[in-house]
Formats: structure tokens, C-alpha cells, sequence
């Protein structure tokens, strides 16, 4: 009998295969098209096509049985309706979080279905989230919330006195706002390495990403500290943060 983590194992690889492998660059076309009639018809293959690779993951464990058909109805079936949904959305079209919460979803209803078949549902009751809600988890989880929205909001505060003051020409304010989002973009991803990498206990490594930012250059001589001041604040909150977290879990 194959484990149970090797089914979902291979159910998350099925997925995999299905979205990123087997789909064309004209079948994504079809699924966002204006014609309901086109749309609805990518989307129906693509769906069957994930419905057909769930039931070939779910054939190998130890007996088949009518659950395991229904199992993969319901992985197609849920996502020709998120695609379905996603592909309506004029606002998805190329939105990085569509494309996450579309897969998120996709993720969700495989780890759902999963623990149904395999009864994973009967250990999740209150008593076990009790105890998983232990101080080291609320001190992680509170952690990477705040050096994510919160610090980035706290740091264009820092910034607004200064940026004001640099922003002579008028032309420049898209470009700018342009290069702001990728700036604050960059700071939450470096954030997010170094408080992991806080909790690791790898400050070494803390080293080589602050020196990979550090090839970041601008034409514009005045725009150096700016980007320093935006560095030097983000280390110090992530730093922070980081430390107080982990003297916690110690």
C-alpha cells in the first residue's frame, strides 16, 4: 500500500502537470475569451484533463472504490469553477494575487479531499488546535504579519518627508510611484529571508542578501540615500522583530 503522503504527494504533482505542463498558451487564451461559448469549453478540458490525472493518483491506493471517482469530480469540478471565475475577472488578467489565490484554492480543496478519503478530518477537532496555538506558534505568525504590510506602510512614513522634497519634476511622479511598488515589493521579500533566516539561526547568510541588495543602483546620485534610508530602516525593523521573536521561542 502506498503512503497516504505519497498520494498527496502525487496529487500536488498531478496539479503541477495539469496547470503548468499541459496547458497551451492558446488554451489560456480560450479560457479568458470573450465568446462564453469558447471560454466555457477550455475550461471544461483543462478541468478534465485534472479530473482524468486525480483519478490515476487515486487508482493506486490499496482498493478502488466509487469514493475515489467521486474524489476526482470534485478536485475538475472545483476547479473548472475557480478557473471559470478567474477567467470572468478582467482584473485577474496578469495579477500576480489572482494567480496566488487561484492556486491556494486549487491547493486547498486537493489537501481537503485528501484528508476526507484518508480520515485526516477525525484528528482536527478542538482539543487539537488548542494545542497547536502555543505561544512559539502566535510569536511566528504575528512575526511575519508585521514585517510584511505593516513594516512596509511604517517605512513609507520614514520615506514621505524625503520623497516629497526630491519630487521636483512632475513627469517623473508615474515613474516613480512605478519604481516605489517594485522598492517595497523587493523590501518585503528580503524581510521575509532574513526574519527566516533569524529564526534559523543563519545571520551569515543575513550578510550575502544585504550585499545582493546592495547591486541595486540608480542613475540619479540623490536617489542613493533614499534607497539606504528605505534599507537601513527595513533591516532594523526585521531585525528587531526577528530578535524579540526569537527570544521568544528560546
Amino acid at each position: 500500500m502506498i503512503d497516504h503522503f505519497v498520494i498527496l504527494a502525487l496529487l500536488i504533482l498531478a496539479h503541477v502537470v495539469g496547470d503548468f505542463y499541459l496547458q497551451t498558451g492558446r488554451s489560456i487564451k480560450s479560457k479568458s475569451s470573450k465568446e462564453a461559448k469558447v471560454s466555457l469549453l477550455a475550461n471544461l478540458r483543462h478541468a478534465g484533463s485534472h479530473t482524468f490525472l486525480a483519478l490515476i493518483v487515486l487508482s493506486f491506493t490499496s482498493s478502488f472504490e466509487f469514493a475515489l471517482i467521486w474524489a476526482s469530480f470534485v478536485i475538475g469540478g472545483t476547479h473548472f469553477v475557480i478557473d471559470l471565475i478567474k477567467s470572468r475577472l478582467s482584473k485577474c488578467k496578469g495579477s500576480l494575487l489572482c494567480f496566488t489565490v487561484d492556486q491556494l484554492l486549487h491547493s486547498i480543496v486537493i489537501l481537503s479531499v485528501w484528508a476526507y478519503l484518508f480520515g485526516y478530518f477525525a484528528f482536527i477537532n478542538l482539543g487539537t488546535l488548542q494545542e497547536a496555538l502555543t505561544l512559539e506558534f502566535v510569536a511566528v505568525a504575528l512575526a511575519y504579519l508585521l514585517i510584511l504590510r505593516p513594516t512596509s506602510l511604517l517605512i513609507q512614513f520614514v520615506l514621505r518627508p524625503w520623497r516629497l522634497s526630491n519630487k521636483v519634476d512632475s513627469n517623473n511622479q508615474d515613474a516613480d510611484e512605478q519604481l516605489d511598488k517594485a522598492g517595497s515589493l523587493i523590501g518585503i521579500l528580503e524581510r521575509f529571508i532574513i526574519l527566516t533566516l533569524i529564526l534559523m539561526n543563519q545571520f551569515t547568510a543575513i550578510g550575502l542578501v544585504i550585499a545582493a541588495k546592495s547591486i541595486l543602483r540608480f542613475k540619479e546620485e540623490s536617489k542613493h540615500e533614499y534607497v539606504l534610508l528605505g534599507t537601513i530602516t527595513s533591516l532594523a525593523i526585521v531585525l528587531l522583530i526577528g530578535l524579540i521573536t526569537q527570544s521568544l521561542l528560546n
